[in-house]
């Protein structure tokens, strides 16, 4: 189980916040019994996920982050599960906003990314509920407040 991460130049993450983003990944492998899987997760700013954004869901406005599941015959010999895209900038935004820990609101959505691309969602009542438990419970077992 591995994530694999990258961002754009103008945007780091320290050692510490990557560490702690693999092992949350891994903490959700493990609660959804998942086995040789990965995911991509891109850091970005404003622009790149308001393009993004356009692109794929005619929003021509930046968010805080966008999955991408792979949907390629592969995924069953190479175990990648898909793509995430974080805006770092907008992320920070809310964190501050919000008065919320950047490191802690950056690794929700990371954990919200992945759920998404685990097939859940927040299209209906019901859903979303199931989706929020799943993130609030996880989230607790690593020390992070219930976001919502």
């Amino acid at each position: 189980m591995s994530i694999h991460i990258s961002s754009s130049k103008n945007f780091s993450i320290s050692t510490k916040l990557e560490t702690k983003l693999n092992e949350v990944f891994s903490l959700i492998c493990k609660e959804e019994k998942l086995s040789n899987c990965s995911v991509n997760l891109k850091i970005l700013d404003n622009n790149e996920m308001q393009h993004l954004n356009n692109r794929y869901r005619d929003k021509d406005l930046p968010t805080n982050v966008l999955s991408f599941a792979n949907e390629d015959i592969s995924k069953s010999i190479t175990g990648d599960l898909g793509d995430i895209a974080i805006s770092y900038e907008y992320v920070e935004e809310e964190s501050n906003e919000q008065g919320k820990k950047f490191d802690d609101h950056l690794i929700h959505m990371l954990i919200h990314g992945v759920y998404h691309i685990l097939g859940f969602d927040h299209e209906n009542d019901e859903m979303a509920e199931l989706m929020e438990n799943k993130e609030i419970q996880l989230l607790k077992k690593i020390n992070i407040n219930n976001p919502y």
